[in-house]
C-alpha cells in the first residue's frame, strides 16, 4: 500500500489486477465527475450503477459497476470496501459502518455479485481507511448485541485495553466510557471471509482515520474536538 495523506491511498491487491482503476480519496477531494453513488443509510442496500445516475437517486449503501462508469461511496470513520470481480470484470463500492455492515451489506454485495456470475475465487477486495482498534470505543452493551448477531460464525475482535497505534500522527481517542476497543475492520475482514473469499483476496489499508489520516477524514474526532470534517470518497472502475 502506497499512502499519501495529501492526495489519499490504493490498494496494491486491486493494482495488481491491471484492469481497474480506483482510488481512497482524501477527505474533501469530490468523486469523479461520472461516478454513481447512493444515498447512504447503513442499510444492507445494494444496487446497480444506473439505478444511482444521477448520484443519489436512490437509497443505497452499496453499487455494483457493470459498466466502466466509477461506482463510489463515501465515508467518515466507516469502513470504505471496493471489490472487483477478475471472472465478470464487474466492480463494487460499499458503505460499511458497523450498523451497515451488522444489518449485511458486505453479505449483500457479494451476493449480487455472484448472481451476475462471479465466484468467491473470482473476488478480491480492499477494506480502506477506516476508525481503527486503537481509536474506536464501543460500551459493552454494544458487543453483547454484536455477539448475538446471527450473520456472524465467530466472535468479533475486540480488547478490553486499548491498543497503542505506534503509526499515529495525531493523539489517539481518549476513553470515553468504560467501553472496549473494538475492530471494525476485522469485523469486516471476518465477514468477507465468511463468504468464502480467500484471505490473500482481502487486503486491509490499516489506516485509521482518526489518528493517522489527514485533518477532517474522522466524524468521531469531530465529535471530541469539534474539529470538522469531509466526507472521504472512495470509488473503482473497470478500465475499458
Amino acid at each position: 500500500m502506497a499512502e499519501n495523506r495529501t492526495s489519499g491511498c490504493r490498494s496494491a491487491l486491486l493494482d495488481s489486477l491491471g484492469w481497474v482503476d480506483h482510488a481512497f480519496q482524501a477527505a474533501g477531494d469530490p468523486p469523479p465527475s461520472d461516478a454513481a453513488y447512493g444515498q447512504q443509510r447503513h442499510s444492507p442496500t445494494v444496487v446497480l450503477d444506473e439505478e444511482n445516475m444521477p448520484p443519489k437517486r436512490c437509497e443505497s449503501d452499496g453499487v455494483i459497476g457493470v459498466t466502466t462508469r466509477p461506482v463510489a461511496v463515501y465515508t467518515a470513520d466507516c469502513l470504505p470496501v471496493l471489490i472487483a470481480d477478475t471472472r465478470r470484470r464487474h466492480v463494487a463500492a460499499v458503505h460499511a459502518g458497523l450498523k451497515g455492515a451488522l444489518a449485511g451489506v458486505l453479505f449483500s454485495a457479494v451476493e449480487r455479485l455472484k448472481a451476475l456470475g462471479a465466484d468467491s475465487e473470482t473476488l478480491f477486495v480492499a477494506i480502506g481507511p477506516a476508525i481503527a482498534p486503537c481509536c474506536y470505543e464501543l460500551g459493552e452493551n454494544m458487543i453483547n448485541e454484536i455477539g448475538q448477531n446471527p450473520r456472524l460464525r465467530q466472535p468479533a475482535t475486540w480488547s478490553a485495553v486499548q491498543p497503542r497505534n505506534a503509526l499515529a500522527v495525531r493523539p489517539q481517542a481518549q476513553a470515553q466510557q468504560q467501553g472496549v476497543w473494538f475492530d471494525l475492520p476485522q469485523l469486516g475482514r471476518q465477514m468477507l471471509l465468511q463468504t468464502g473469499i480467500p484471505a490473500a483476496q482481502i487486503e486491509l489499508l490499516n489506516l485509521c482515520t482518526y489518528c493517522m489520516a489527514e485533518t477532517g477524514a474522522s466524524y468521531r474526532r469531530n465529535t471530541h474536538f469539534n474539529s470538522g470534517y469531509r466526507s472521504r470518497y472512495s470509488w473503482i472502475r473497470r478500465v475499458a
